[in-house]
């Protein structure tokens, strides 16, 4: 039980790091808006690929990995939402 805590743990703190070197490589571009929708594409597309690969880990019993991929895009999704919303309205 203590290595799928970790694994979450690790996840989401991973997940949020990569999203701040992404969305801060956005910002300091000229072009915001674009690179936001780039950014928030990704992530969504990374958030699939790691619910995914989640659940083969699951069905594999391996608990911890699986729990790393589903928190890895929970920081950046919930984020990338933010982002869009203060960009966009």
């Amino acid at each position: 039980m203590r290595s799928v805590v970790v694994a979450g743990i690790g996840g989401l703190i991973i997940g949020h790091a990569l999203w701040l070197v992404a969305i801060s490589l956005a910002i300091e571009t000229t072009s915001v808006s674009t690179w936001v929708l780039v950014v928030a594409a990704a992530t969504v597309l990374v958030a699939v690929v790691a619910g995914l690969l989640g659940k083969r880990f699951q069905d594999r019993k391996s608990y911890a990995k699986a729990w790393f991929l589903w928190c890895l895009p929970m920081a950046p999704v919930l984020f990338t939402v933010i982002v869009l919303g203060v960009t966009y309205l």
